[in-house]
């Protein structure tokens, strides 16, 4: 994907799964809303979640989104250093609001740095 349809996608408003390590090293999977804010990916999270323990034991995340099938997929795959964060930067909230989703019972958050990339522009993405 190019930057613009990589930020569309990302922006979209879909879900995507947020992989991490549970503290004895079994995978944890979990469909998850996200909003993207200086190149960091944040991911609402409810007190007590295990995905908070999770990137606290291991702090490193993978979060995949996907659209469309066979020659018409687009997959988005992030992965990087992930922490649990009580309060999302003020500008989080506000991209969330200006697409219409409103994150505001988030008790806490998970910021993922995304390190490493993996995208792929079927033809189920407009150009941007």
């Amino acid at each position: 994907m190019t930057g613009p349809q990589l930020v569309a996608q990302l922006t979209s408003g879909r879900y995507a799964v947020l992989a991490t390590s549970r503290p004895d090293g079994r995978p944890h999977a979990i469909p998850t809303g996200l909003v993207l804010h200086h190149r960091s990916v944040w991911l609402p999270v409810t007190r007590g979640a295990v995905r908070l323990a999770n990137v606290a034991t291991h702090p490193w995340a993978s979060v995949v989104m996907l659209e469309g099938f066979g020659p018409t997929h687009a997959p988005v795959i992030l992965e990087g250093p992930a922490v649990a964060v009580d309060r999302a930067d003020e500008g989080v909230l506000q991209n969330a609001q200006q697409r219409g989703r409103d994150m505001s019972w988030a008790s806490s958050w998970i910021r993922l740095s995304p390190e490493r990339i993996l995208s792929y522009a079927g033809s189920a993405v407009r150009s941007a």
